[in-house]
């Protein structure tokens, strides 16, 4: 393990990023598509899904499913608050009167 040396700051790693293929025509298309606002529109390569995927599941929307669920854990919660709340009750009892 190294020593950590507060005073001298050590130089970040350099970012050699060399594109195995490159295709400068290719970029050429995609920004004049871009700028002309037809980013996926008509284009051969993505077809007709030009919108991207969405879920129809929700925030939120799986709460409902199970309401037992829900009444459980309250039955639960509600079972322990009863227990501690006799717990405490017996610990003073035997507190005050031994």
């Amino acid at each position: 393990m190294a020593i950590p040396n507060f005073f001298k700051q050590n130089k970040p790693r350099g970012f050699n990023y060399a594109p195995r293929y490159y295709d400068p025509k290719k970029e050429e298309r995609e920004a004049r598509r871009t700028m002309n606002g037809e980013q996926g529109a008509g284009s051969g390569e993505q077809g007709a899904h030009s919108t991207p995927y969405r879920s129809r599941i929700m925030r939120g929307s799986m709460k409902n499913y199970f309401p037992r669920q829900r009444e459980k854990v309250e039955r639960h919660n509600m079972i322990r608050l009863i227990v501690i709340v006799l717990i405490l009750v017996l610990i003073t009892y035997f507190y005050l009167f031994f």
